[in-house]
């Protein structure tokens, strides 16, 4: 722990020194970003979710500096999405971007099943004939670890029921017959590549 003092002036004649203490930095359990090679660097990179984070990682001393510099609105750091676009900040908001990248990639989300072909039933009719259940989609072009053929894969998966019409012929009787069911449909609560 270093000590470091500040003056305190209560009138010209009097000066006080208080010691304050500040920590010694940590030190990182891996190498520092400016030691690392560029597939590790690109690696540790890619799992960080804001700007923040990433200046963080690369620059723990001068982070907030580094956010004051990229979004400072002169022209030799403007580019052409500030000039084309008139953004007000100085530049695209970069987080918004990586949300928009995590939204497409691999994560659950809605898509529309045929229950006669997800319960595999010739034999009946259901209304309705197609619900939203929650899939895992999107593709795995980002993902944090090296991987050449990834695929997005449920890694947590609930049943879910949903209560809907069934209708199916009577043998040897006109008509149908007409009951409320509950059909399960498999949900995909979390994804992974």
């Amino acid at each position: 722990m270093q000590l470091l003092t500040f003056p305190l002036r209560l009138s010209p004649s009097h000066l006080l020194v208080f010691p304050q203490s500040v920590s010694e930095p940590e030190v990182p359990a891996v190498l520092p970003a400016s030691q690392q090679g560029i597939e590790e660097l690109s690696e540790a990179v890619a799992g960080l979710g804001t700007m923040e984070e990433v200046l963080q990682y690369l620059e723990p001393e001068r982070w907030q500096l580094d956010m004051e510099e990229l979004y400072k609105p002169t022209w030799h750091v403007l580019g052409k999405s500030f000039i084309h676009n008139k953004k007000a900040r100085g530049g695209a908001d970069l987080n918004l971007l990586r949300e928009d990248v995590r939204l497409y990639s691999c994560t659950p989300r809605n898509f529309s099943v045929s229950l006669r072909e997800e319960l595999k039933r010739t034999d009946a009719i259901f209304w309705p004939s197609c619900l939203l259940v929650k899939r895992c989609g999107g593709n795995c072009a980002c993902c944090s670890h090296r991987c050449y053929d990834c695929q997005c894969v449920p890694t947590r998966v609930t049943k879910k029921y949903h209560e809907v019409l069934l209708l199916k012929h009577r043998s040897g009787v006109r008509g149908l017959q007409k009951s409320m069911t509950d059909v399960p449909l498999e949900h995909h609560e979390e994804c992974a590549c």
